[in-house]
């Protein structure tokens, strides 16, 4: 059975490498074992990083690193007991990355170390409600020094590999995720994603496409941009009139194709969106006209719970 749930381990992180690489996370060092400097306290003589990885966040302004744990489990393994030691784990070993000799030439001088993810993956039937419970119950230990943590279960797991899926069949290679201007910061555009828009209920993204021309009988290739808005969010005609506020706020709204692309979660919302998104804009003040109409483009990431006719699939 161990040798069985290394293997299992083993696929998890890889699949974590995978994922998260195609976000333009960079990978430092994978199943590595670094000594405790706290020994007494976290009472352990090693620690294995999973993953360590990391990216570039626009709004620190510097490399953020993260340190992935992965658990593949029956969800009747999934336990609040054992998520609280999972968390504690993690935040230990973080602490005693921050400082570890075995990660020098790895880690950069201006790469931040105070973040974790913790990956839990039902490997047989999820149950989203329970896991919920969880993480409402899950007991945090103080820190003097701040460290962040992510949980992420299989919904979240399922959903970045819908968006991550869509980005590699759909878009270009001149796709990239857009980092608004915020609170002075410039706007700043790249192929990577931060673990907060990971999470995030709405994500700017833009891309290019090449459309045809014609002139003298010659057909030829001309780039053209579009602005694109990712929700998360739960699909209402509030979502569709805070969706376009913001795009207006960010000025996005001049691009020559504007993309609105949802993720559905019940087996009505396609339609929904498909009935009321236009309809919406148009009963706002001021509202859309034509002109605006025929540049917007409703899409649908695909959504691996509900059926290709329900999760908006060709």
């Amino acid at each position: 059975m161990g040798e069985q749930a290394d293997k299992i381990g083993k696929k998890l992180e890889g699949f974590g490498e995978k994922l998260f690489s195609g976000f333009g996370w960079n990978e430092l060092a994978r199943d590595q074992e670094i000594a405790c400097a706290r020994k007494t306290t976290h009472k352990k003589q090693t620690h294995g990083l999973d993953l360590l990885m990391n990216f570039n966040n626009p709004y620190l302004g510097c490399k953020q690193g993260i340190v992935i744990e992965c658990k593949n489990r029956q969800m009747k393994s999934i336990t609040q007991a054992e998520l609280d030691k999972w968390l504690t784990e993690l935040i230990n070993a973080i602490e005693c990355s921050q400082s570890a000799p075995e990660l020098i030439g790895v880690k950069t001088d201006d790469m931040n170390m105070n973040t974790g993810l913790l990956l839990v993956h039902a490997n047989d039937c999820f149950n989203k409600e329970l896991f919920g419970k969880y993480l409402s119950n899950l007991k945090v230990p103080s820190r003097r020094n701040s460290i962040n943590i992510f949980v992420a279960g299989n919904e979240d797991i399922n959903r970045w590999n819908s968006l991550l899926d869509k980005i590699e069949k759909e878009c270009s290679n001149e796709f990239q995720f857009i980092y608004p201007s915020i609170e002075g910061s410039n706007m700043e555009m790249g192929k990577y994603i931060t673990i907060n828009q990971l999470y995030s209920k709405y994500i700017f993204a833009q891309d290019v496409t090449m459309i045809k021309k014609c002139e003298s009988g010659i057909e030829y290739p001309v780039p053209q941009m579009k602005k694109i808005m990712i929700s998360f969010d739960e699909i209402t005609t509030d979502c569709f009139k805070y969706m376009w506020s913001m795009f207006k706020t960010f000025q996005f709204q001049d691009a020559k194709e504007m993309v609105f692309m949802f993720y559905p979660r019940k087996k009505d919302d396609v339609e929904f969106v498909k009935e009321n998104f236009i309809k919406t804009l148009y009963q706002i003040n001021p509202p859309i006209n034509s002109e605006i109409e025929k540049r917007i483009k409703i899409d649908f990431i695909d959504n691996r719970s509900l059926s290709p006719v329900d999760g908006g699939g060709r």
